[in-house]
């Protein structure tokens, strides 16, 4: 934990990769099955790296329709100055129980001087599970 700045709580879970491949995984419990936007709040700064984000085994940026050769974005949290913000990464039906988020390094952008990460929290919205009628 890294303590200071505008981060929530006790501070921000700092990780400072060794090896090859590095990789996080953050585990976080959902009391009952509810529909939620997933938000994380990260820490950008000159010295971060460049993450591919899964939530229990699936990259949250791979769409449903998702076609093989098709280039997916991942998170670059690069910044010149020290900044956090919120990231929506989408609404998913999350069924009780544990679910894992794991962050991947995939690189660093041309500017960053290394390859960290922090990850202030995780935040998880209300959203309406209804359809709406056809305008039509």
């Amino acid at each position: 934990m890294q303590k200071g700045f505008d981060w929530t709580g006790d501070g921000q879970l700092l990780f400072q990769p060794a090896g090859d491949k590095p990789e996080l995984e953050v585990d976080f419990q959902v009391e009952k099955e509810e529909y939620r936007g997933l938000i994380l709040r990260f820490t950008y700064a000159e010295d971060y790296g460049i993450y591919r984000i899964f939530l229990d085994g699936k990259n949250v940026r791979q769409p449903e329709d998702y076609m093989a050769g098709q280039k997916i974005e991942d998170y670059d949290f690069y910044a010149k100055e020290l900044q956090v913000k919120d990231n929506y990464l989408g609404s998913f039906k999350l069924a009780a129980g544990k679910h894992t988020l794991r962050l991947e390094y995939v690189g660093r952008n041309l500017e960053s001087k290394g390859n960290y990460l922090g990850l202030d929290s995780i935040r998880l919205r209300e959203r309406w599970d209804k359809k709406r009628k056809s305008l039509s």
